[in-house]
């Protein structure tokens, strides 16, 4: 996708924080960043600054990216988090990757202990303590901590919790005032303290200076000291009302008592807190696995994202479009779970969705199938679940936006594109129907066309053909030769039916129809004075149609059938002053539409007739009857000067009407120079067709045209010239797998094609039954006596 492309729609895209994603052309994720503006960020890879240069990273990143994916948060801090698992995740090549998880933070409260310590830790350890997180920032949860201290006064001394814990026999009394939770600690000899009170004293020096509650000496109880660090656990579950209102009401007291520096502190307070305090959804210690699945239906499309949760923390983002009609968004959620789950490896242990399902159960059923485990499929109401799936239905909605913005790009661009070929070759109009061709070929083995399509400036794959090329032999290289074959037999579909052919002839003063009775003594004489190139066996009228002129014979075809049903095309012939405009094909075209069989035609190598069959359909063939191979060799012996005849067959199955080749193109695109569209036209004054034709050099992406020495060069980052590359490059790929398939084939088949008596059926039974010609060669008698006879299996082990 061009720069202009980019720019567009990312013009579009929220300025809300989130996780964006740079593409390149197969989707390989290339980097991931974060923003706190999506759009700013975004903005500043593809607007280059004038006089500005971008740096060597970013230069080479935006080379090879083609496309961007975006995932929106609901803060800065949910998409530092996101950013960091899903580095994780992929390994993108231009991210710096960490080597282990030291750059988390978890905030610790050893609530199963009699008397909870507060601590904030780097490792998660299964010791029944509650943890909250992860936090990239270690100074920003030591600030939140410190303005909570402030407001709840939670925080009590090491010694103090110790001696509780230590005297009721529960947990490490690991404390509050660790190195990572308070900036100071104190070593007081520890005090006696019951669950109720404190010895008097003037409390330890942590006290002293606001970094103790007051639990050591006694002016807080240890219920009391309970009730705040409840508090401090149900903040950082997401509740902040407690806290929020005493904050309040601490302030609205210090200001009644005067105490405006108190009162200044606390409402920065809660202002801070109220900035960081939005439960952190995209990552937890809950070790939970989850996927949410967003489902949002906007007229005719519906979008799914699926956020998937391992091990409590979001790790990826999946983005599907879903095709058809649905009553409501219940009902497609219902048809998407099942296809979904049978694509991906991973089944998690909650599916969690928007709405209730009808038939959840039977869904819950053939998941536990498939998983071999409980799968609970729930709607939440409330919490961190509910605001996950809220958080994946955004996204689905700002995927269907960022769709709409490619596709207008997109559009705006074809259509520069069309626009831009019209003007620059002077075409009457724009070109809605484009082919490109190109040939390929494996050391003169296996050469083949390919012909592709584009619609409006879209691809339109369904339109594709390929051609294998008939008329060059092994080891012959010829492209311009091999061209002119491809859009021979492809324009011949564009020359109209057996029966419009005809009509064309008529207004020319040629009727063409069935030889009569009367014919058959003119058709004699013809023959006759042909010997040698007419066959003379058997002349009867009733097989031959006729072309004439003012009553006399000036062609003639025949079909006639050998013995056993074998048809052969015979005794073409034209007269000398209508030869080269393609009567014949004409009267071989009236009898094949008669005709449901196979039909063989044998000439003389002399002749060079392959090209002139091969542009009605007639394909070379590797084993023809045996009755027709005697003949050619008994015709020989009476004409030594002949050589063995060429075989090749016209099948009706091979030739029936296709809707891509019918379609007249409004222009040819040829790769290649001036050559190659030298023999491209010469085929198109053959077929006396019109339609605009150019070609493609590669080296500097020269357009010629015909009739003039000088190549037309389009603007290299023009829209024009980007269609006509990808058209280009998508022929040179489609031709390159045609040709490797053939090979592939050839490879593989090869020597089973020279054992006689084993057909095409027979030959794919073999391959599908025993995987290769190997297997067939190693399998045991009995094993391929299964699928061929006797005498097919002799031939194999007298060959293999």
């Amino acid at each position: 996708m061009s720069s202009d492309s980019l720019a567009k729609r990312v013009a579009k895209v929220p300025t809300s924080p989130g996780v964006y994603r740079w593409l390149s052309t197969d989707g390989t994720v290339l980097y991931i960043g974060k923003a706190k503006n999506l759009r700013s960020r975004l903005r500043s890879y593809v607007q280059e600054d004038k006089g500005a240069k971008q740096g060597p990273w970013k230069e080479a990143l935006m080379k090879q990216a083609t496309d961007f994916d975006i995932t929106v948060t609901n803060s800065e801090l949910e998409a530092l988090v996101l950013e960091t698992n899903l580095i994780k995740e992929s390994k993108p090549k231009y991210n710096v990757l960490m080597k282990d998880d030291k750059n988390y933070v978890y905030l610790k409260i050893t609530t199963q202990d009699a008397c909870p310590a507060v601590d904030v830790v780097r490792r998660l350890e299964e010791d029944g303590a509650t943890y909250f997180g992860p936090y990239l920032s270690g100074y920003e949860l030591k600030k939140t901590l410190e303005m909570l201290h402030g407001v709840v006064g939670y925080r009590a001394c090491v010694d103090s919790v110790k001696q509780y814990n230590k005297e009721n026999g529960s947990g490490t009394g690991t404390g509050t005032g660790t190195s990572q939770a308070s900036p100071t600690r104190t070593r007081t000899r520890a005090r006696k303290i019951d669950e109720t009170t404190t010895s008097a004293s003037d409390g330890c020096l942590e006290y002293q200076i606001g970094q103790c509650n007051g639990l050591c000496c006694g002016k807080i109880s240890v219920d009391e000291y309970k009730d705040r660090i409840a508090t401090l656990v149900q903040f950082y579950k997401g509740d902040t009302s407690g806290v929020m209102k005493r904050a309040q009401e601490q302030m609205t007291e210090a200001a009644a008592n005067k105490q405006f520096e108190r009162a200044a502190q606390l409402r920065d307070a809660l202002k801070y807190m109220e900035k960081i305090a939005a439960t952190q959804i995209v990552s937890d210690t809950s070790g939970e696995d989850s996927d949410f699945i967003g489902l949002v239906l906007e007229g005719d499309r519906i979008q799914v994202v699926v956020l998937r949760e391992r091990g409590g923390k979001v790790i990826d983002e999946l983005s599907r479009s879903v095709k058809g009609e649905t009553e409501d968004a219940s009902s497609a959620m219902g048809e998407f779970i099942p296809q979904f789950y049978l694509s991906v490896p991973d089944i998690p242990d909650r599916i969690v969705i928007g709405e209730e399902l009808e038939g959840s159960d039977i869904l819950e059923q053939w998941l536990r199938d498939r998983k071999g485990k409980k799968v609970e499929i729930r709607v939440p109401e409330r919490g961190k679940k509910n605001k996950l799936l809220e958080l994946a239905a955004a996204n689905a909605r700002e995927k269907i936006k960022q769709q709409e913005a490619k596709w207008e790009a997109a559009a705006r661009n074809i259509d520069d594109a069309l626009e831009g070929l019209k003007d620059a070759l002077k075409l009457a109009d724009i070109p809605k129907r484009i082919e490109g061709y190109d040939i390929s070929h494996l050391g003169g083995t296996e050469t083949v066309g390919s012909m592709v399509v584009t619609v409006n400036g879209k691809p339109a794959n369904k339109e594709y053909r390929s051609f294998t090329i008939k008329t060059l032999k092994e080891g012959e290289i010829d492209d311009y030769r091999a061209l002119a074959e491809v859009l021979r037999r492809r324009l011949r579909h564009l020359q109209g039916d057996a029966k419009q052919r005809i009509a064309q002839w008529h207004e020319r003063g040629i009727e063409i129809g069935k030889a009569r009775k009367a014919d058959q003594i003119h058709i004699e004489e013809i023959v006759k004075s042909n010997v040698g190139v007419l066959s003379d066996d058997h002349i009867e009228y009733s097989q031959y149609v006729v072309a004439k002129r003012e009553g006399d014979i000036v062609g003639l075809a025949r079909l006639f059938e050998n013995s056993g049903k074998i048809y052969e095309i015979k005794s073409v012939w034209v007269h000398e002053d209508l030869r080269g405009q393609k009567l014949g094909h004409t009267l071989i075209a009236l009898l094949l539409s008669r005709h449901k069989e196979k039909v063989y035609v044998t000439f003389d190598p002399q002749y060079q007739l392959e090209e002139y069959y091969s542009a009605i359909g007639f394909r070379h063939v590797r084993e023809p009857p045996k009755l027709l191979q005697e003949k050619s060799l008994a015709f020989c012996k009476q004409h030594p000067e002949s050589q063995p005849g060429i075989f090749m067959v016209y099948n009706p199955a091979d030739n029936k009407p296709d809707s891509s080749l019918r379609s007249k193109p409004d222009l040819l695109v040829i790769d290649g120079g001036k050559g190659q569209l030298s023999a491209v036209v010469d085929v198109l004054i053959e077929l006396e067709l019109q339609i605009p034709v150019i070609g493609l050099a590669k080296r500097e992406e020269e357009v010629f045209v015909p009739g003039s020495s000088v190549s037309i060069l389009l603007p290299k980052d023009s829209q024009s010239s980007f269609l006509l590359q990808r058209l280009r490059n998508e022929a040179h790929r489609f031709s390159n797998d045609h040709s490797k398939k053939r090979l592939a084939h050839k490879t593989i088949a090869s020597a089973l094609d020279e054992v006689p008596g084993i057909g095409e059926k027979t030959k794919r039974e073999l391959l599908m039954q025993f995987g290769s010609v190997k297997g067939v060669r190693e399998a045991s008698d009995e094993e391929l006596l299964t699928v061929v006879n006797i005498a097919q299996l002799e031939s194999i082990r007298r060959l293999l």
